[in-house]
């Protein structure tokens, strides 16, 4: 096999919330050609996948029959999937979606004991050239291979979409749509919940990003899940991160695009910050994040490196203690500030996410400002021509 265990392997975000539901045989082939792929490819190859990483149990002539009924059965498989815009690759502002089968070919090839196989050239912009689009998710080979059911994989790549941010919440009628499950398909939620959830949280549980959910209801029925995880690897989120690849590739995993990196890179060559206050500006966002206050958070990280005015709070926030004003009592603590424009706030308010929190929507922008902002401790500030909402947080 290609894929060692180094092996790191990529699809666009719009892959990962597409609707399609594998069988255990398409998993693992959809997995092996997935391995089969690196950064640099500009198109699909044909690939050869033996029979060993297809079939783990050969029972005689059947494993070939099944693998033989499986090629078939993906001449005709189809994603449901959000269509990208054609030169840059990015979502449209105004989503469509559309059909397109997933494989070029796929045939059982006796005298050579395996599937010849190749992805379909319209799914490119999903899993080839990925930085030009900055909106694409990365997981371990290792890691992905410890999975075996396909429901178990489609909800870690979910989870790891969202790796920065410790979780993630789904309505259970849009889960089940990604996965691909009919609505009579464990019609009782308790079913759904044993064979789905339950089974996927004991599978994650092994890899780099196991997880807990909560069950958020709507009267007796349950309406959503909230997903709580903690990446174990190298995580942008941590209180530092390490040398230049790492702190790259954790931002790539939040969204940020390649050319953005590329400024970023520069700033911290130039001694502009240090490699600190990255860290501290994704725990920063993270926060704000998790409270619906951000709808982007990797135009916010980036804003916030490249504009730095972060910059101030986190010199105080790591200044040794001796070098703190007298004035500053021993048993004070230490404080963080957030800060955000109002026009900003604004905009978030006028244009709502599509993974937002299904709250009740404030009916003017001012009430949405006192209940989301000012009942939280934020002060409005007119700084440098500009409105901002300041507060002033405890350190973590």
């Amino acid at each position: 096999m290609d894929a060692t265990p180094e092996k790191r392997v990529a699809q666009h975000n719009a892959l990962i919330n597409a609707r399609f539901s594998f069988v255990p045989l398409q998993m693992r082939l959809f997995v092996a050609l997935l391995s089969r792929i690196d950064f640099d490819d500009v198109d699909f190859k044909e690939h050869f996948i033996p029979m060993e990483e297809l079939v783990f149990e050969r029972r005689g002539g059947s494993a070939y029959e099944q693998v033989d009924e499986m090629c078939k059965g993906l001449a005709s498989f189809t994603l449901y999937i959000e269509e990208l815009e054609e030169k840059t690759r990015k979502r449209r502002r105004k989503p469509s979606y559309t059909y397109i089968p997933l494989m070029a070919e796929a045939g059982y090839r006796a005298d050579l004991g395996g599937v010849v196989a190749s992805f379909n050239p319209k799914i490119m912009p999903y899993l080839l050239q990925l930085r030009e689009s900055g909106n694409f998710t990365m997981a371990d080979m290792q890691q992905v291979l410890k999975l075996k059911s396909p429901q178990s994989l489609r909800i870690y790549w979910l989870l790891k979409e969202y790796a920065g941010f410790g979780r993630r919440t789904i309505s259970v009628e849009d889960l089940r749509f990604v996965l691909g499950i009919e609505e009579n398909e464990y019609p009782r939620f308790s079913n759904f919940k044993a064979r789905v959830l339950d089974k996927a949280q004991s599978e994650i549980a092994d890899t780099d990003i196991p997880f807990t959910y909560e069950l958020e209801r709507e009267g007796k029925t349950v309406a959503r899940i909230k997903f709580l995880f903690q990446q174990l690897a190298a995580s942008a989120t941590k209180k530092t991160l390490p040398g230049a690849a790492e702190w790259a590739s954790a931002l790539i995993q939040i969204g940020v695009s390649q050319r953005s990196i590329t400024t970023i890179a520069n700033q911290l060559e130039e001694g502009e910050y240090d490699v600190g206050y990255i860290a501290y500006v994704v725990r920063i966002v993270e926060t704000q994040f998790r409270k619906g206050k951000i709808k982007k958070p990797a135009g916010a990280i980036y804003k916030a490196l490249v504009e730095k005015y972060l910059l101030e709070d986190y010199t105080q926030a790591t200044k040794p203690r001796g070098s703190q004003r007298k004035e500053i009592t021993s048993h004070q603590e230490e404080s963080t500030v957030l800060a955000f424009r109002v026009s900003e706030v604004r905009e978030i308010y006028d244009n709502p996410g599509p993974f937002a929190q299904r709250q009740k929507r404030a009916t003017t922008f001012e009430e949405h400002i006192r209940q989301v902002y000012l009942s939280d401790g934020f002060l409005l500030e007119h700084r440098d021509g500009d409105d901002w909402l300041v507060k002033k947080e405890k350190s973590l």
